[in-house]
């Protein structure tokens, strides 16, 4: 996607040869489809004129939740969903909903198959929920049959352009593209992205024991399964979110039977498996992990307490979060950074506060947030400042590490569902995903100027994102639901 420039010019550059759809969007009104053949080597031209009224708006919101910010952590605040009629409905009603809220398995859209490597899992783990009666077998493929037929891949979406702006895009924001890549396997689930020192996206996939790299110069996408593990694996077992280390390195854990991290070679594409030491019991994953900035543990949440890996020793521990231990309650450990002083900070999504572990000693100071805001992730800046997105209230909020005083921003977009911080070192900006309104914003917190930047397609679902070591003006996104992936790039800095 680009933006229109004098005269309403525009060009595209460094496109593969083959076949395209142009169309134009802009104050309202868009374009009919024109299909353009690129030859290699050769330019071409399409002309558009805005003739047509732009589809209705779609208020922002969760994933088939327009109007609604909040993620499935509140779906209790909700009346059950109305299903589909149909052969399944009432077993759907009875069974899965002795495990989780319905709203959930009305978000997604999966293939046959997909959903029958769901519901399998679903039935693995049921011994975990005390009381919860299992599924028979033949009620299991009369479940897997009503959910594809009602909540396939197939299913329409919004209009594409639902979310894209209705006025022309000034200054700042008209100077931007935008690239959009849907994966071959829409069940993939990539549910997250960091970027190696060549500027190739690495993502993990949700619904398969693989990781994924896109490179941007071929828009070839590779497959790379998981090595053997000593257990069998799970129907669903998967790898972990992936970050940066240092080098050519990305560390993931895996999700699942075999309880092991991974660090990974990108060059040379080899795995090194950190399997945990005897004796470690307990949750080692969750939904984020950081590489300290000295190069000598790795941590991530998980739903209770926070596991950090001595890379040179080979060894877990981990540290309870003090909410679970006073509680029993589980405090939904989620976002994860390490500030520069060795601190390491993270979101307690379910609990509403934000915790900073001290490694050293081992202890952790909890901060309540104002309300239910749902704090998800952060990350820290050059000052040392901590950033995290307060999720259902919508806000960037920046935390000073000595006082713990939190000082609230607020993004030009409303029910925005700020979800992930990075900080531009060099440029001394904030990036954020406004992931309920399909944007990437930049923050300047010196000046406090926001500029935002609308994503290609409606519901992304876009959540990490990450800054091109290769090119810092370019901001790579993943999407979990969409199973799509791309990145900004900022023509401005």
């Amino acid at each position: 996607m680009v933006v229109s420039q004098d005269q309403g010019r525009y060009s595209m550059n460094n496109l593969p040869a083959g076949n395209y759809t142009v169309q134009g969007i802009g104050n309202g009104f868009q374009s009919k489809l024109t299909q353009v053949a690129l030859a290699e080597g050769k330019p071409a031209t399409a002309d558009v004129a805005l003739t047509e009224k732009q589809g209705d708006p779609l208020p922002n919101g969760w994933i088939r939740s327009p109007g609604r910010v909040a993620g499935n952590e509140l779906d209790h605040e909700l009346q059950p969903p109305n299903l589909p009629a149909g052969v399944g409905k009432a077993i759907v009603e009875q069974k899965c909903g002795q495990c989780h809220f319905l709203h959930r398995l009305t978000q997604m859209r999966w293939s046959h198959e997909n959903w029958e490597k769901k519901i399998a899992w679903m039935r693995e783990r049921i011994h975990e929920r005390p009381g919860a009666v299992d599924l028979t077998d033949q009620e299991e493929k009369t479940v897997v049959d009503y959910l594809a037929a009602n909540f396939s891949n197939t299913t329409p979406k919004p209009d594409p352009n639902s979310r894209l702006s209705r006025t022309a895009l000034q200054g700042a924001a008209a100077k931007y593209i935008a690239v959009d890549y849907e994966i071959p396997n829409t069940d993939a689930a990539l549910h997250d992205v960091t970027v190696d020192p060549r500027g190739v996206a690495w993502v993990n996939q949700l619904n398969q024991y693989k990781i994924g790299k896109f490179d941007p110069r071929t828009y070839e996408w590779t497959d790379i399964p998981l090595p053997p593990g000593p257990r069998k694996i799970g129907v669903l077992d998967h790898a972990g979110p992936p970050v940066r280390g240092v080098g050519d390195t990305i560390w993931f854990t895996e999700v699942g039977n075999n309880r092991r991290w991974f660090s990974f070679d990108t060059k040379y594409q080899e795995f090194t498996s950190y399997p945990a030491q005897a004796g470690f019991t307990g949750p080692m994953t969750g939904n984020s992990i950081k590489v300290d900035p000295n190069g000598k543990m790795v941590w991530s949440t998980t739903r209770n307490r926070i596991v950090g890996l001595n890379i040179q020793t080979k060894q877990f521990v981990a540290y309870e979060m003090p909410h679970f231990t006073q509680t029993k309650q589980n405090p939904g450990g989620y976002g994860i950074d390490v500030a520069g002083d060795g601190m390491v900070w993270f979101a307690e999504r379910e609990a509403n506060k934000i915790g900073r572990l001290d490694p050293t000693s081992g202890k952790i100071d909890e901060y309540k947030t104002p309300g239910n805001d749902i704090p998800r992730r952060m990350g820290s800046d050059w000052e040392g400042n901590i950033w995290v997105g307060f999720h259902e209230s919508s806000k960037l909020v920046k935390i000073d590490p000595e006082s713990g005083k939190f000082t609230y921003y607020d993004p030009p977009t409303p029910n925005n569902g700020a979800y992930h911080m990075v900080a531009d070192h060099k440029n001394k900006v904030i990036w954020v995903t406004l992931q309920t309104a399909d944007k990437i914003a930049r923050f300047n917190p010196k000046t406090e100027t926001w500029t935002e930047y609308s994503l290609p397609i409606v519901e992304s679902d876009a959540r990490r994102i990450e800054i091109d070591p290769s090119n810092p003006n370019r901001i790579w996104w993943s999407g979990d639901t969409s199973s799509h992936l791309g990145f900004i790039e900022v023509l401005d800095q």
